[in-house]
C-alpha cells in the first residue's frame, strides 16, 4: 500500500472509532451534594449486620450483605478496604439491590496468607464467590483496580455476570494511558506519603477540603470490622499486578469478544485514571456505554454518592 493511501485508510479508522465511541458517551453535571452526611446507625447497610466468610473454591473471602433486590457485587481498588466505600452510595444502592462488598485476597480475613496478586487470581476469587454465594446473573461493579479484576472476570466467566460497571477503572495493553508514576506513589502508602496527599490525588481540587473533613466520617464503618492495616508484600504485589495489566494487550485484545452489558463510568477531573482510558474501554467493549461525569475525582462515589449510586441502579436495573 503506498503511503497516500495508507494514511488515508488510518485516519478513516481512526474517525470511525471516534465516531463511534462518541456515539455511546453521556455527560452529566451532578449538584453538590452535602459532605459529612454518613447513614446513621439504624441505617439497612449497618443494622445487625456483621462480617461473614465464604469458604470458597480458592480460600476464605470476607464480606458484607445487605439490602433487598437484584444482586450486585462491589470490587475495590487499590489498597482498599471493604470500608473505603463511601456510606451514602451503599445505602442508596441497598434500596433497590442485594448488595455485597468483599476484601481482596490478603486484606484482613480474606485469604490472609495469600502471596500471589495477579488480576487473574483476584478475578478468579471473584467468581469463586459469586459461585459460593450462588448470585444469579449479578451487576458486578469494579472501582480502581477493581474494574481490571472485573474485566478479567468477563473474559475468564463471562457466564458468572450479568452485567458489568467500570467505574474509574483502567484499560489493559497499550491502549490505556498508564497512571503516572508520582501519583501511584502517593497511592502507595510510603513512608512521607500524608493523609492529605492522597485526598489531593483522589479528588479535584475544589473537593479537596470537603474530602479531609468527611473522608473518614463517610466511609462504611460496619459493627466489628476492624479496618486491616495493609501489609507490605499486598502493596507490593497489587502495584506489580497494574504494572502486569497495563502492558497485558492479550487482555485488550480479548475483550473485543466480551458481549456483556458495560457502564463506564468516569469523572472528567480524575488525576489517577485520566478520562481517556475510560474512551478506550468504551471502543473496546462492544456493549459499553460512556458516562463522563463532570468535576467527578477519581472517588467520584465521595463526592456525588447517591447521583453515582443511581446512574449504577437505573444501569443494572434497565
Amino acid at each position: 500500500m503506498n503511503k497516500p493511501l495508507r494514511s488515508t485508510v488510518l485516519t478513516i479508522t481512526l474517525l470511525c472509532a471516534a465516531l463511534s465511541t462518541a456515539a455511546h458517551v453521556r455527560t452529566a453535571s451532578y449538584p453538590q451534594e452535602a459532605a459529612c452526611v454518613a447513614p446513621p446507625a439504624t441505617s439497612s447497610i449497618y443494622a445487625d449486620h456483621r462480617e461473614q466468610i465464604a469458604d470458597t473454591s480458592r480460600g476464605p473471602l470476607a464480606y458484607y450483605r445487605f439490602g433487598h433486590g437484584s444482586p450486585l457485587l462491589l470490587v475495590t481498588g487499590y489498597r482498599a478496604t471493604m470500608s473505603e466505600w463511601d456510606a451514602g452510595f451503599l445505602a442508596e444502592l441497598a434500596k433497590h439491590h442485594d448488595v455485597i462488598v468483599f476484601d481482596n485476597r490478603g486484606i484482613g480475613r480474606s485469604m490472609p496468607d495469600a502471596s500471589s496478586f495477579t488480576i487473574d487470581d483476584m478475578a478468579s476469587d471473584t467468581a469463586a464467590l459469586i459461585d459460593t454465594l450462588a448470585l444469579k446473573h449479578p451487576t458486578v461493579v469494579g472501582w480502581s483496580m477493581g474494574g481490571s479484576i472485573v474485566q478479567q472476570l468477563a473474559i475468564d466467566k463471562p457466564q458468572a455476570i450479568g452485567k458489568m460497571v467500570l467505574m474509574s477503572a483502567l484499560p489493559p495493553g497499550r491502549i490505556g494511558v498508564p497512571v503516572r508514576e508520582d501519583i501511584m506513589a502517593k497511592l502507595s502508602g510510603k513512608p512521607g506519603v500524608t493523609f492529605n496527599d492522597v485526598m489531593a490525588v483522589l479528588f479535584p481540587a475544589a473537593s479537596v477540603k470537603d474530602a479531609e473533613r468527611c473522608f473518614a466520617k463517610d466511609r462504611f464503618k460496619p459493627a466489628g470490622y476492624q479496618s486491616p492495616v495493609i501489609s507490605s508484600a499486598v502493596a507490593e504485589g497489587q502495584s506489580a499486578s497494574l504494572k502486569a495489566w497495563e502492558t497485558d494487550d492479550k487482555a485488550a485484545d480479548a475483550l473485543r469478544s466480551v458481549r456483556i452489558d458495560t457502564l463506564v463510568l468516569s469523572g472528567t477531573d480524575d488525576a489517577v485514571v485520566v478520562k481517556e482510558n475510560a474512551a478506550a474501554l468504551t471502543r473496546l467493549l462492544p456493549h459499553a456505554q460512556l458516562l463522563l461525569v463532570k468535576h467527578a475525582g477519581h472517588a467520584m462515589m465521595y463526592q456525588y454518592p447517591v447521583a453515582v449510586a443511581r446512574a449504577i441502579d437505573s444501569f443494572a436495573r434497565r
